[in-house]
C-alpha cells in the first residue's frame, strides 16, 4: 500500500471511532487512540512500526500545533491572575511526581541511574490529550485556565529537569567537571530553543499586526511552526519548547489569542485525527507483560504524584476547593513528550537497552486511555463543560 492509502484509512477509521466514542459518552480522543490500538501491532498490525515512523512528520506537525496552542494561553493576564498559583502547583506536582516515581521504580528493581531518568519523564503531560478534550467539551473556567497553564509549565520543567538528570547520569564514573559541562550544554540548548521561539513569534506577530488576510496568515503560521520544529530537530533542541515559546510571544505581542485559535481550528481536525490514531497504533499492549512490576510501579507512582501533588500544593494557593480536588486528574494524559524524551534517553544511555522506553510506553498505554476519560469527568464535575465564550480572561 502507498502512504496515501494509509492516511486515508487512518482518517476515515479515526473519524468513525471518534463519532462512536461520542455516542457512548467518552472523549473522542479516546476513540481515536483505541482505533489506532486496533490498527496497530496489538491487534491487526495494519500500521506497522515501519509505517508509523514513515509518517513521523505528522507527529512533528501535530505536536508543534499543540505546543503553539498551549503557549498562546500564557498571556500576561494569565500570569497576573494565576501566575503564583501555577508556579506553586507546577513545581509541587512535578517534583513530587518525579521523586515518587524514582523511589518506587528503584525499590522494585530499576537500577538507580535509570530510575533517576524515569522521574523527570513521568512529570510530562500530553498536550494532545488535554487540549483535545478541552476543545471537545468547549470547556472554560478556573480549572481549564489553570489546567492549560500547568500543561505548559509542567512540560517546561520536564524538559529542563530531564536534560539536567540525563547529564548527571552520564557523568557517573567520570570526572565531576564533565557533569558540569553537560549541564551547561543542556541549559544552553534550552536558551537557544527559547531564542528561536521568540524570533519566530516576532515574525508571526508582525504580520498579525499588519492585518494580513487570514488565508495568508495560515501559511505564515504553518511556516513558522514547521521552521521551529525543523530547526529544533537539526540542532538537537526541543521542538515543543520552541513552538511553546513562539505561542507565548505571539499572544503577548499581539493579544490575539483567539485569532491564532481560529486559524488553527481550520486545519487541525484531520491532523489531530491522524496524530492520535497513530499514537494508538504505536502502543503495543504486549509491553505490559514485559516490564512487569517496574511498569506497574511507574503507573501507580505517576498517578499518585500528579493527583496528590496538586491536591497538596494547591492548598497553598487561592483556587477553589472543587478545582483542587479535580485538577490533578486533568494532568494524567501521557504521550508525545514522554515518548520523545525517552527515545533521547535511550540514545544518550545506550546501556539502558530499551528498559527506559519499555517502562514509559507501559505508562503511555494506560494513561492515554484513562487520562482523557478522567479529564472529561473532572471538567464535568467542576461544571466547566460547555462554558466556552463565558470566561475569557486572555482574549485580546
Amino acid at each position: 500500500m502507498t502512504y496515501s492509502l494509509y492516511i486515508a484509512v487512518l482518517l476515515l477509521t479515526g473519524l468513525g471511532a471518534g463519532k462512536l466514542a461520542q455516542k457512548i459518552k467518552i472523549p473522542t480522543v479516546t476513540g481515536y487512540i483505541l482505533c489506532g490500538l486496533v490498527l496497530g501491532p496489538s491487534v491487526f498490525n495494519f500500521i506497522s512500526s515501519e509505517v508509523y515512523y514513515s509518517l513521523n512528520f505528522i507527529n512533528e506537525l501535530a505536536l508543534g500545533m499543540l505546543a503553539l496552542s498551549v503557549g498562546t494561553e500564557l498571556h500576561y493576564r494569565v500570569f497576573k491572575a494565576f501566575g503564583k498559583n501555577l508556579i506553586i502547583m507546577s513545581l509541587g506536582n512535578t517534583l513530587f511526581t518525579g521523586v515518587l516515581v524514582t523511589l518506587m521504580t528503584w525499590l522494585v528493581g530499576m537500577p538507580i541511574e535509570y530510575a533517576l531518568v524515569l522521574g523527570p519523564l513521568a512529570m510530562s503531560v500530553a498536550p494532545s490529550g488535554v487540549v483535545s478534550v478541552v476543545k471537545e467539551k468547549k470547556s472554560q473556567g478556573e480549572m481549564t485556565q489553570n489546567l492549560l497553564g500547568l500543561v505548559a509549565f509542567d512540560n517546561l520543567q520536564t524538559i529542563l529537569t530531564f536534560g539536567i538528570m540525563v547529564a548527571f547520569v552520564q557523568s557517573f564514573g567520570n570526572e565531576a567537571t564533565s557533569g558540569f559541562l553537560l549541564v551547561g550544554m543542556v541549559i544552553l540548548d534550552i536558551l537557544l530553543a527559547f531564542l528561536i521561539g521568540v524570533v519566530s513569534g516576532l515574525f508571526v506577530s508582525y504580520f498579525i499586526r499588519s492585518n494580513t488576510a487570514n488565508d495568508k496568515m495560515i501559511v505564515l503560521l504553518l511556516s513558522a511552526l514547521l521552521f521551529n520544529s525543523g530547526i529544533a530537530s537539526v540542532l538537537g533542541l526541543s521542538p515543543i519548547l520552541t513552538n511553546l515559546t513562539a505561542g507565548v510571544a505571539i499572544t503577548n505581542l499581539t493579544s490575539r489569542k483567539m485569532l491564532i485559535a481560529t486559524l488553527l481550528d481550520r486545519i487541525e481536525l484531520p491532523i489531530f485525527i491522524l496524530f492520535l490514531t497513530l499514537a494508538g497504533a504505536h502502543l503495543d499492549v504486549s509491553i505490559l507483560g514485559q516490564v512487569g512490576l517496574i511498569g506497574m510501579a511507574y503507573i501507580v507512582a505517576r498517578f499518585l504524584g500528579k493527583y496528590f501533588g496538586i491536591l497538596l500544593f494547591s492548598s497553598f494557593t487561592d483556587i477553589s476547593k472543587k478545582v483542587r480536588y479535580n485538577l490533578g486528574m486533568g494532568l494524567l494524559p501521557h504521550a508525545g513528550v514522554a515518548i520523545g524524551l525517552a527515545s533521547i534517553a535511550e540514545r544518550t544511555l545506550p546501556q539502558a537497552s530499551g528498559a527506559i522506553t519499555g517502562v514509559v510506553l507501559t505508562g503511555v498505554v494506560v494513561f492515554e486511555i484513562i487520562g482523557p476519560l478522567l479529564l472529561g469527568k473532572s471538567l464535568d464535575s467542576v461544571g466547566e463543560s460547555g462554558q466556552a465564550g463565558q470566561f475569557k480572561p486572555t482574549d485580546g
